[in-house]
């Protein structure tokens, strides 16, 4: 399917396997530390969710949605360097709520870096406004150590179709997202428990020994979450990043014992415009 409206100058397409090169120049732009995923996850995940716009000079920019029942997910979103200061960025989300609609969706969500100024204006003239925030830190072994020791009788498990919605309604995620995530190969989504209850819950992506998402209910139980990550990781990793929403208490611990911070982000939410 390809959407072009009027005369303008773009036209929105949806991404191809031959599309890989195209779409690491770009990923460049989102200025993260993690290298891009592998062409193997592009083609297997990635390709079929993002949609590249084609401008006079080529691709100039691209964007990852996902439907998520009532909810759009926009993953990412990028501009080209060249493009910048048309009116681009706004003309893909205007783009991207319409078919955020046509898929059933009502409201849509997006995270930020929270120094971007003018994508924070941006989204906000489209009525998103901040609902979480997140830090990501590069934490290692010897951060880890420095956290209250873990409670006895703790279990770390893979996630199951059954945990999903309580895994949702405990950490406030958006529903569907863990349906989603536990669709993909780069995804291993684990819980922690203690008998019924549910304390924790770790995203363990393979494309960049990345926690993401991150919720520990304590510092004590982020700890028994950490050590089963670098456990998993391997002893050749020494670092893992970790991105943890509405947590400032272990956020603020971990930068004491020396964490580096990697990025700082908004979740923004609301309704679709239109």
């Amino acid at each position: 399917m390809t959407v072009d409206v009027g005369p303008c100058p773009w036209v929105l397409r949806p991404g191809r396997a031959d599309d890989y090169p195209t779409y690491v120049r770009l990923f460049a732009e989102l200025g993260l530390e993690d290298p891009p995923p592998l062409a193997s996850m592009w083609e297997q995940e990635l390709a079929a969710r993002t949609f590249l716009v084609e401008g006079q000079g080529g691709v100039v920019g691209y964007t990852s949605t996902e439907a998520l029942g009532v909810m759009g997910y926009v993953g990412q979103l990028v501009v080209a360097p060249a493009a910048r200061r048309q009116g681009l960025g706004r003309w893909m989300m205007l783009r991207t709520a319409e078919r955020f609609r046509a898929q059933g969706c009502q409201r849509w969500s997006l995270t930020v870096v929270r120094d971007n100024t003018p994508a924070l204006e941006l989204y906000g003239s489209l009525g998103m406004r901040r609902a979480r925030q997140a830090t990501d830190l590069e934490v290692t072994r010897a951060h880890v150590a420095t956290l209250p020791e873990a409670p006895r009788g703790l279990k770390v498990s893979p996630v199951e179709s059954a945990d999903w919605a309580p895994l949702t309604e405990a950490f406030g995620m958006i529903p569907g997202k863990l349906a989603r995530f536990s669709s993909l190969a780069s995804h291993q989504l684990w819980k922690l428990t203690r008998g019924t209850e549910l304390l924790g819950l770790m995203d363990l992506r393979s494309g960049g020994a990345v926690l993401y998402p991150f919720f520990a209910v304590s510092l004590a139980h982020a700890r028994a979450l950490l050590e089963e990550a670098f456990t998993r990781v391997g002893s050749a990793r020494q670092s893992l990043g970790v991105v943890m929403t509405d947590n400032e208490p272990l956020v603020a611990a971990l930068r004491e014992a020396g964490a580096r911070t990697r990025l700082e982000t908004y979740e923004l939410r609301g309704e679709l415009p239109g």
